[in-house]
């Protein structure tokens, strides 16, 4: 199991979510994952799975790729 200490606090399910996309390796633009995916591996519901992808989004530990109708996600740093 990952286990990061944060450096700022986050909630349960945004840490789940983080060790989850770090034991997958999605670490690179190659690697990326979509919402489904993300919400798979971490095993959260699906709206809370969205609200820890935001959360990474706004603290600059996520990134998202956008395809044509689709986005995909990865981690940019390897810590909270």
């Amino acid at each position: 199991m990952v286990k990061n200490l944060p450096m700022f606090m986050v909630s349960p399910q945004v840490e789940k979510l983080f060790n989850s996309l770090m034991r997958g390796g999605i670490v690179s633009e190659d690697k990326a994952v979509s919402a489904e995916k993300a919400t798979s591996l971490s095993k959260l519901p699906k709206a809370q799975c969205m609200n820890a992808i935001q959360e990474l989004k706004k603290t600059g530990v996520l990134k998202d790729k956008r395809n044509n109708n689709s986005v995909y996600y990865y981690l940019v740093k390897t810590s909270l």
